[in-house]
């Protein structure tokens, strides 16, 4: 046979030689190149692009690769506390004093404390569960509530936690934007010419509408004390009021809402201040107006609202989630949600507690009562600021989180999330401006989805966890208490199971005898 290779020139040789040379020396300084290639012009085998490169150069290249995508949290000790204090001082905190007077001051203040215990339990225990997701051991995937059932349950109960997480937030955001809705309409009511407006809308043979204002001057002296003067509520219950202070409301705060966590976070730390700073003033407060023990009882007479208000006022799992994605590192999970309730339960007995001991008739909104002027400049202005700080900064938090869950697994994109997280509750709740409607949302609410949610869901998938993987997570759950063995840990989780339950038949009970 003729060899049509062509040959090589002197000049070509050269080449090879220096080309050779440069091989050898990358294979001195990196002996980890791979292997099994013809020592006899192995660059002629690879091209110059598709040589293979060192280990070294992979592995580099894996982890600044990694680094970018990499999630990051950056919500500190100071945002983590605030966040969760804010979630658990909620609407149904301006019904304590109310129920401080109706249930008495012991049966309360044992109920807060149970209840605090059981949250922080099903808090830490839902942390843990979130953490058992493989390869989340340090929280750096996003897994919202509804995915964590998912990823042990199935899709079915993704869906239903789903339907349920919506309902749940969605009453405590409804609550929020009346309360807060309200309180603006009293200020304005107070302060400016003329009161505040509203259009009412109502239905006497065929569709009226009006302009309508209010003020405080049309309520009495007897009424203003009794914490009674309510904005628009002389029109009873027949239509509807779309008032300015509702307005305000959604123009402060439907911005917000289309924030993330993280930037909501700020706001959240302002809104934690806030809360310390009026609490401080209450006390001081209501202590120089001088406490009557006449007005409160140590065992109460009616107990009908105690758990579904209660229930209502713990419902932090449901921030849980979204917080430990976005949390730094460095954040210790039992310290925030442990020292959170404390925190939020000592507020609720100071507040809740000598406010039904100033306030002969306290108000079921004790806001009410707070701004009516029977307290002074002082208490009016801070009601004021309390009510729109705090109260007012748990509505964006709440549209956050509910957003954060409904956009899980891609379930709805983000634009379309809003449409149910932001927009819907700021178009409807207007509709419970007046009546009872608040009282309520809270008191059912708080029994069927808070308790679902909040409590017992979360016990479930922890024990169903517990049965079907050996993980053990990374939270500790029960601090120096050494519950290694899984027979322990099943009978602490189905000890939390049968007070969840009992709590929730108690809220249920309370409801229907009431």
């Amino acid at each position: 046979e003729i060899d049509s290779t062509p040959a090589l020139t002197s000049d070509d040789n050269l080449v090879l030689e220096m080309t050779q040379l440069s091989s050898d020396s990358v294979d001195d300084l990196s002996p980890l190149i791979v292997e099994g290639t013809s020592e006899t012009n192995h660059d002629l085998a690879y091209p110059t692009s598709d040589r293979p490169k060192p280990t070294w150069f992979r592995q580099m290249s894996n982890e600044l690769s990694e680094g970018w995508t990499t999630h990051i949290g950056s919500i500190g000790y100071l945002g983590s506390v605030s966040i969760a204090v804010n979630s658990l001082t909620g609407p149904a905190m301006l019904n304590l004093p109310d129920t401080f007077q109706r249930a008495g001051l012991i049966p309360t203040i044992l109920t807060l404390i149970f209840v605090a215990i059981l949250s922080s339990l099903c808090c830490l225990h839902m942390s843990n569960t979130i953490s058992k997701v493989r390869g989340n051991g340090n929280f750096r995937k996003e897994i919202e509530y509804s995915e964590t059932f998912e990823a042990f349950w199935g899709h079915k109960s993704f869906i239903g936690t789903q339907i349920l997480f919506f309902l749940c937030i969605s009453c405590l955001n409804i609550s929020s934007i009346v309360d807060t809705s309200q309180v603006v309409d009293t200020f304005l009511g107070h302060w400016f010419p003329g009161g505040s407006a509203a259009l009412y809308m109502y239905w006497d043979e065929g569709p009226h509408a009006e302009f309508i204002r209010w003020s405080y001057h049309s309520c009495s002296q007897e009424i203003l004390e009794a914490g009674d003067c309510v904005p628009f509520a002389d029109d009873g219950d027949v239509g509807h009021h779309l008032t300015i202070g509702y307005a305000i409301c959604v123009l402060v705060f439907l911005p917000m809402a289309l924030m993330d966590l993280k930037e909501n976070a700020a706001w959240q730390v302002l809104g934690f201040v806030v809360l310390l700073v009026c609490s401080v003033i209450f006390v001081i407060i209501f202590m120089l107006e001088g406490l009557n023990t006449d007005y409160i009882s140590l065992w109460g007479t009616s107990w009908g609202t105690l758990f579904g208000v209660i229930l209502f006022n713990y419902a932090l799992v449901i921030a849980v989630p979204a917080w430990l994605y976005e949390k730094e590192p460095t954040v210790d999970v039992p310290k925030v949600v442990n020292g959170s309730a404390i925190l939020s339960t000592i507020l609720y007995v100071l507040i809740g507690a000598l406010g039904a001991m100033t306030m002969p008739h306290a108000s079921q909104n004790m806001l009410e009562s707070m701004m009516s002027g029977t307290f002074g400049i002082v208490m009016q202005i801070c009601a004021s600021v309390f009510a729109f700080f705090i109260i007012g900064l748990g509505i964006p938090l709440f549209c956050v989180l509910k957003r954060m869950n409904l956009t899980g697994k891609e379930m709805l994109s983000k634009s379309h999330a809003n449409l149910f997280a932001v927009y819907l509750p700021f178009s409807i709740s207007w509709l419970f401006y007046t009546g009872d409607w608040v009282t309520q949302l809270l008191s059912w609410g708080g029994m069927i989805f808070t308790t679902l949610v909040a409590f017992i869901l979360p016990v479930l998938i922890s024990l169903h966890t517990l049965e079907e993987t050996d993980e053990p997570g990374s939270v500790l759950i029960y601090g120096s208490w050494d519950f290694t063995e899984k027979s322990s840990q099943a009978t602490a989780l189905k000890v939390l199971l049968v007070l969840s339950v009992l709590a929730s038949l108690a809220g249920l009970a309370g409801n229907f005898l009431g």
